[in-house]
């Protein structure tokens, strides 16, 4: 849940009773599930008062700030409580002029908002601009938008990662500096040897393993092609990611399967890590933290089970996505269709989820590390009609919202997350509170 500060600022002189209503209109408009705010009882109107409000704030821990200017108010008022809290995600709302008894006596806001934005602006304080009447739709959904991008740069400076093993296969578009990652970005990445996962999965009873097909077969069927000892295998991979997940207090979990897995042990982990992707631990494999570190950011923003895959294809504005095994169940089309295959290579050992992903309208996103930082590529796409990969692996094509051309140049590896809807505009805010660059396809 988000914790917002509504911070009402004001000017004593330009007061009236409609300012007030209008402030108070305000925060309600803006409420939202999995949003508590708080605020203050009377606008602020001196830079001592707003000061000692802005202290409050830090005790509340809030994970950012909207300044809702209910009049023109002078800069140091607002300045006083930003300069504490100008670490946090800042937001500044100002309206338009209104009618008082008859005439528009008012100001509004928007010379207030202005002037006090270009003072940020001028130190370069980050922070997103909403001018818009309380009832404005588009402001409103902005502040919302804006709540949601505050919760989830607070949530991804506590997340944990675990990453079993490293980059898989020499995917240097996977490596990462630990240091800029959690400096930058903000989750902190716990490398975990493969053979802990192993040593887990081994000492595994009856009674734990069994739990991976109890809750599979909820989801899914079981092919007539998975070999004798896989399911058993892939229980013991679930336990052994769930007790891991249980040890280092994982948000998320990378597990490399190449080679140890699909070849040194005999059995992926595909379907195990897409059903605690479904259980509420972001998932992945191939060793990609940065991937991992994608999927985090759309699983917070959407509350959705995120995939990841490769773009295996773009051809004719349409793009493939497809992972060699993993799917979180719920990324179904129809539910009835889920099946585990076997891999069905004769080099690698072990189940896949084989499903068609849902269509509609996607989100595409990947962070990327460069020399000088991270930039965020992303952007839109509408799910087609899509047929299983070669005639097993999960996939969704999806025609690209934007020129080809430009999407193809704008990869920076074959691996992106994704999630339903349009979460754009959100990324657009998360990049400029991060201080990171973005490309956006369009």
């Amino acid at each position: 849940m988000s914790r917002i500060a509504f911070i009402r600022i004001a000017h004593k002189d330009y007061q009236t009773d409609m300012s007030l209503e209008k402030g108070a209109e305000a925060l309600e408009n803006i409420k939202q599930e999995g949003t508590d705010y708080f605020t203050n009882e009377e606008p602020l109107v001196d830079p001592v008062t707003a000061r000692k409000f802005a202290y409050k704030v830090l005790a509340e821990n809030a994970d950012g700030a909207v300044l809702f200017f209910d009049t023109w108010a002078e800069p140091s008022v607002a300045m006083a409580a930003v300069l504490e809290l100008k670490h946090l995600p800042l937001a500044i709302w100002g309206t338009p002029m209104f009618e008082y008894r008859g005439k528009f006596e008012s100001t509004g806001s928007f010379v207030g908002i202005s002037v006090f934005s270009g003072s940020l602006k001028r130190l370069k304080i980050s922070h997103e601009y909403i001018h818009g009447a309380v009832d404005d739709n588009n402001a409103i959904e902005k502040v919302k938008r804006f709540n949601t991008v505050a919760g989830t740069l607070k949530a991804l400076r506590a997340a944990r990662i675990g990453l079993v093993g490293y980059a898989a296969m020499s995917i240097y578009s996977g490596t990462f500096d630990h240091l800029k990652l959690r400096g930058i970005i903000g989750p902190e990445v716990l490398q975990i040897d493969t053979y802990s996962l192993v040593k887990i999965a081994e000492a595994a009873s009856m009674e734990e393993y069994s739990l991976f097909e109890t809750r599979v077969k909820e989801r899914a069927s079981i092919g007539s092609d998975i070999r004798p000892g896989h399911l058993e295998k892939e229980g013991r991979l679930y336990h052994g990611i769930r007790e891991l997940a249980k040890i280092h207090g994982l948000d998320a979990i990378n597990v490399k399967c190449q080679y140890e897995l699909s070849q040194d042990w005999g059995c992926i982990a595909c379907p195990a890590l897409s059903l605690t992707a479904d259980e509420g631990l972001v998932s992945g494999c191939e060793g990609d933290a940065l991937t991992t570190t994608s999927q985090l950011v759309l699983n917070y923003l959407s509350g959705q089970s995120i995939p990841y895959g490769d773009i295996l294809n773009v051809q004719d504005g349409e793009a493939l996505f497809s992972a060699c095994g993993f799917a979180p169940y719920s990324t179904a089309l129809d539910p009835s269709k889920v099946e585990l295959r076997d891999i069905g290579h004769s080099g690698f050992n072990g189940p896949v989820v084989s499903l068609v992903m849902k269509k509609g309208t996607v989100t595409y996103m990947r962070i990327n590390e460069t020399d000088c930082g991270y930039v965020m590529g992303f952007g839109t796409g509408e799910g087609l009609d899509t047929e299983l990969r070669q005639g097993r692996f999960p996939a969704l094509k999806f025609r690209i919202n934007g020129d080809q051309e430009r999407f193809i140049r704008s990869l920076h590896s074959q691996h992106y997350a994704l999630c339903y809807g349009d979460y754009t505009g959100h990324l657009k805010d998360m990049c400029r509170f991060l201080g990171i660059d973005y490309f956006m396809v369009d």
